[in-house]
């Protein structure tokens, strides 16, 4: 697998390219660089994922399933993901962490149990397109529902700032701390039930949905999100948690608004084609080319937008730290707000013209190439 950009253009004239901190001569291993050394698995830097449906694995015996972990650069050392996959029939062993976990299912089928030492086991079952966190520290294991069939999971975490602050395993994973404020056991806590509730904080309002279980993302109603021209979607909370989640489609022949934010928001096209386009104030343009499985995280406060290329529409779902129930950052908090009223969102009639022609120029060329009809027309009249 190849995490890394698929080229660069020029975003700005002044400024240099920003110094990986990663690699260059100051660079050290954190405390979570170590562990999953330790763990035996491979870590994946970058910009991105190519793939993660069928990105290579290695045997972790602490969960006896296979996985690899990934901390893309625009995580801020703060969060990461990992890929871990349960073979067919097996169950992975039980556990629990000090550090939140958000699961989405990538294939396969199967249930999972989670309990507090001396409280019932709760179970419930998922399939591929299930979305789900497991309570703060409450013991936890995995179940593949499937004799033949391996099932496959995709986990965004906080383990690298826990890690990192902590320093010790056992604190992390044997700590008996319960959490009442997230979980008390309730035989209904998994039910499935959702709860929708209006967001007015932004410009235009917007529908969140609260459940603890989402057993197939594409069962919720998407409605219309101002990201851009026919831009739908859902925002999800989860576990009362500080992690959160939501999903985008995009029409095909479309543009995002530019928008930035915190760190930390793992975006995982699920369908369509296209490219991400991300840079810096002041700095290079990163292009990323993504199809269904792939997985980018944009740096802190860096601007993107995404371009749809293909006739059908494009989508995805960000697992993404700071919820927006529980915040653990302001950077985060006006992503679907016009910079002229304070946020964080560009829309298109303020993008500086000499970037829209560049955007524009991008843009044609590559559905040009596919005969993807261009649905513009309201923005620069294409």
């Amino acid at each position: 697998m190849t995490p890394a950009n698929s080229g660069q253009q020029s975003a700005s004239t002044n400024g240099a390219p920003p110094v990986d901190r990663r690699t260059g001569p100051s660079a050290s291993a954190l405390y979570f660089d170590a562990w999953v050394k330790q763990e035996g698995l491979d870590l994946i830097r970058g910009y991105k994922v190519d793939d993660i449906y069928h990105i290579g694995l290695k045997p972790w015996a602490r969960t006896g399933g296979s996985a690899v972990q990934i901390q893309l650069d625009g995580t801020g050392d703060l969060a990461a993901a990992y890929v871990c996959e349960i073979a067919p029939g097996k169950a992975l062993e039980p556990c629990r962490h000090l550090y939140e976990e958000m699961v989405y299912v990538l294939s396969g089928h199967g249930s999972t149990s989670v309990w507090y030492q001396g409280s019932e086991k709760n179970s419930f079952e998922w399939q591929a397109g299930s979305l789900f966190s497991i309570p703060l520290n409450a013991s936890y294991q995995h179940f593949n529902g499937s004799g033949r069939e391996p099932a496959r999971y995709l986990a965004v975490t906080t383990a690298p700032v826990m890690l990192n602050l902590v320093r010790n395993e056992e604190m992390i994973f044997n700590n008996p701390a319960v959490f009442p404020e997230r979980y008390r056991g309730e035989k209904d806590y998994f039910a499935g039930g959702v709860e929708y509730h209006t967001f007015s904080g932004w410009d235009v309002p917007m529908g969140v949905a609260f459940s603890n279980l989402f057993a197939d993302i594409d069962a919720v109603p998407f409605e219309n999100i101002n990201r851009g021209l026919g831009v739908v979607g859902r925002v999800f909370e989860l576990a009362n948690g500080v992690l959160g989640a939501h999903v985008l489609q995009i029409p095909g022949g479309v543009f995002t608004k530019l928008h930035r934010h915190g760190p930390g928001a793992h975006v995982v096209w699920l369908k369509g084609e296209g490219y991400s386009l991300m840079w810096p104030d002041g700095g290079e343009m990163i292009r990323a080319d993504w199809g269904p499985g792939t997985m980018i995280v944009p740096p802190d406060w860096w601007w993107h937008q995404h371009a749809v290329v293909s006739k059908e529409p494009g989508q995805h779902l960000a697992l993404r730290m700071s919820s927006m129930k529980n915040r653990i950052n302001r950077s985060s908090a006006g992503t679907l707000q016009s910079t002229k009223t304070g946020g964080s969102q560009m829309d298109y009639e303020d993008f500086p013209p000499q970037l829209m022609d560049e955007l524009k120029r991008i843009f044609v060329e590559e559905c040009t190439k596919r005969g993807t009809p261009m649905n513009m027309e309201p923005v620069y009249g294409v």
